[in-house]
């Protein structure tokens, strides 16, 4: 039956307290909070939070009808948001423990909740240790999980980022998040994401569109085959954020006529970077590759040809064997046919390598300036939107200071010039 008719006829208490939440067109926006059992409640399958985790529980197991109570769905769920942060519920818990709930959360007519996932998960554990049934205090929001689709993840995305208490997403929820709202749903606009998530402007947001297209060229080599997007669980099983964010600007800011052959051959060395001696992470890794070799025009320049190749070798492994796993990627490429063609690999490009070091150490003045450059074209006027009155003058000041220190240097390297 729909909560709210329920909660009209006196079938849950009422705490006295009131939540206020703002719905576009609606007038009301003080909610009433209500003490609601567990019994009546189940996990929302779309929170940004938990989708990639739940992408690759349907990958394995497939999908899960929505069903409140002690259903499988629910117990699925559970795990999955344990799972995401066990440290953030083990705080939740004790809280709810020592102060009970102290923050309501939001529910809709049907029982799905789309605030207090932690909280719905600390008592369901409480309910389950204790075997006295417990209540979540919760206001009831009147809007329908499917009509309402878009106004339901503008309201998630208030009450999880837009707020002055949020706690970020992990950084592949979130641009998992960001991409499939965007790109796949087209549930909003860029502009609209940035106005529900509380984002200063849209350049992160941005980003992290160009981003989640990288990691699913990525998924895409490792994994052909079916939908990329549906594999996006592989990101987070890889912890790509971190190297993927190191290479994105510079190959997506690259002019050179093989950029594409250049990206794929780089993604290729991301994967082998997985499964090394793990004496160096990811990051590092294409961070070498990236001040060295991709942005070092010399050595760019025989890059293609000393791993293209190998390149074909091994991406024609993973259509052979398409991964579904972090594990599945260390068993192909651990492959014996495959191994001494990732040995040449990684000699070919740690060679280019080596030779970059030896440019950027001759050039470093030079590499300096290059990167100094690249930050700054990185800044644009809308970064500067959320400073104060002083702290806009203050960056006027040093955009200033900047422009002098650049004109004397200019002059001066131009006089030293003069006497060779």
């Amino acid at each position: 039956m729909d909560l709210l008719v329920k909660a009209t006829a006196n079938k849950f208490k009422k705490t006295g307290a009131t939540k206020k939440v703002s719905i576009p067109g609606q007038m009301e926006n003080q909610y009433p909070v209500y003490s609601i059992p567990l019994s009546e409640l189940f996990y929302n399958n779309q929170n940004g939070r938990i989708n990639t985790s739940y992408k690759q529980y349907q990958a394995e197991k497939g999908a899960l009808t929505p069903e409140p109570g002690n259903s499988e769905y629910n117990r699925v769920f559970q795990k999955l948001v344990y799972d995401s942060n066990p440290q953030a519920l083990k705080d939740t818990l004790d809280s709810i423990k020592q102060k009970t709930q102290q923050e309501p959360g939001v529910v809709l007519p049907d029982g799905r909740v789309i605030d207090g996932n932690r909280r719905f998960t600390a008592l369901r554990m409480i309910e389950n240790q204790d075997k006295i049934a417990q209540s979540f205090e919760t206001i009831i929001l009147p809007l329908d999980s499917e009509t309402d689709e878009k106004t339901i993840k503008e309201l998630e995305l208030d009450l999880q980022l837009g707020r002055e208490e949020r706690v970020n997403y992990d950084p592949i929820d979130r641009i998992f998040d960001v991409y499939n709202t965007i790109k796949v749903t087209k549930l909003m606009t860029v502009e609209e994401y940035k106005k529900a998530s509380g984002a200063g402007n849209s350049k992160g947001i941005n980003r992290d569109i160009r981003l989640a297209e990288l990691i699913l060229r990525f998924i895409g080599i490792v994994s052909p085959g079916g939908h990329p997007v549906d594999k996006f669980y592989l990101a987070r099983e890889l912890k790509l954020d971190g190297p993927v964010e190191e290479i994105e600007s510079t190959l997506s800011k690259m002019e050179d006529s093989d950029k594409e052959s250049i990206t794929d051959a780089v993604l290729v060395n991301l994967a082998i970077s997985k499964v090394g001696d793990g004496s160096r992470d990811s990051t590092r890794v294409m961070r070498d590759l990236k001040i060295n070799v991709l942005k070092n025009p010399k050595q760019l320049s025989h890059y293609l040809d000393a791993v293209d190749d190998k390149v074909d070798t091994v991406v024609d492994a993973f259509e052979t064997n398409p991964v579904k796993s972090a594990s599945d990627l260390k068993l192909v490429l651990n492959k014996p046919e495959i191994k001494p063609e990732i040995t040449k690999f990684q000699n070919s490009t740690g060679k280019l390598i080596r030779k970059g070091k030896n440019d950027s150490k001759r050039k470093k003045a030079l590499v300096k300036l290059q990167e100094i450059r690249d930050s700054l074209d990185d800044l644009h006027v809308e970064d500067f939107k959320e400073l104060t009155i002083d702290e806009n003058f203050e960056a006027k000041d040093v955009l200033s200071e900047i422009t002098d220190i650049l004109y004397k240097l200019k002059n001066d390297l131009k006089n030293e010039g003069g006497k060779r």
